[in-house]
């Protein structure tokens, strides 16, 4: 099943009157987790809702989890009627980074059955075309519907250690080439990536602009790396821009859609207490 992927700028424009638009601007930095509201009230898409990408794209972080774990159900059930989002809702994301925060909102709201686009190029080349901005706050009418939310998408740590075994998929690591080799970790404890893992950055189903790459090039890179046949699991720093992959991969009509939420957050997070445990 292929899901719905990227929409143009002209395409949002022209979606900004309709009645079942929902605008979600996810725009959201790792090291400076105000920035995002405040790059948000200094102007955004008309009619779109800032999303803190921390605490409503994600729950808390514990010792067992990885720094973005998906939230409790019920809690995103909450915060999908808080937006205004119902059955009938058409759902477009959008940030500053080429879709790379904004794929993880696309993702969640995918597996719910709920119609949902990131914007190509952003809200960067919403401004380069000349598109208007807006400093409004939107405070959104709640939602009556109530979706009955899950994550069949999701792969488990629990999954990952049984693949060793079981060699049923291909985990891809969508960080950086030198935060894959263990040569640039100033994140996370530990630095590597789990055993067994390819290398696909992200950044490169980008084009300079931070538009999406043709779905012909797509396609010919993905193949590449799907080229032992066996299904794909996404998985990155913390389960943000794993779900860029996914999003790339369904662009290029190749079907994806599984990911490692836990990450290499949580995996390191393992390393780190065998190693305690051995010492």
């Amino acid at each position: 099943m292929l899901l719905q992927t990227l929409i143009s700028v002209q395409a949002l424009n022209d979606a900004l009157e309709q009645e079942n638009t929902v605008i979600l601007d996810c725009r959201f930095y790792l090291m400076d987790h105000k920035k995002g509201r405040y790059e948000y009230e200094k102007g955004h898409v008309p009619k779109a809702i800032f999303v803190d990408v921390h605490h409503e794209l994600a729950g808390k972080e514990t010792e067992l989890t990885g720094r973005h774990p998906l939230p409790e159900q019920e809690d995103f059930a909450d915060q999908l009627q808080r937006w205004g989002i119902d059955q009938h809702s058409r759902v477009i994301v959008y940030d500053d980074m080429g879709g790379a925060i904004a794929a993880r909102a696309w993702w969640m709201l995918s597996q719910q059955g709920i119609e949902t686009y990131v914007l190509n190029g952003g809200i960067n080349a919403w401004q380069q075309q000349g598109f208007p901005i807006s400093m409004d706050n939107v405070i959104p009418e709640r939602s009556f519907y109530r979706y009955q939310v899950s994550f069949p998408w999701q792969i488990t740590e629990q999954q990952i250690v049984e693949n060793f075994e079981l060699d049923s998929f291909v985990l891809v690591d969508a960080r950086a080439k030198d935060r894959y080799q263990g040569e640039n970790e100033t994140i996370d404890p530990v630095a590597g990536h789990i055993p067994g893992a390819v290398n696909r950055p992200f950044s490169d189903n980008l084009i300079e602009t931070g538009e999406f790459k043709t779905k012909e090039d797509l396609l010919r890179e993905w193949n590449d790396v799907a080229s032992s046949g066996e299904p794909l699991v996404h998985y990155c720093g913390s389960g943000i821009t794993s779900c860029h992959n996914v999003l790339a991969m369904n662009y290029a009509g190749l079907s994806a859609s599984k990911v490692y939420v836990g990450s290499w957050s949580q995996w390191a997070k393992r390393m780190l207490k065998a190693a305690n445990i051995t010492s």
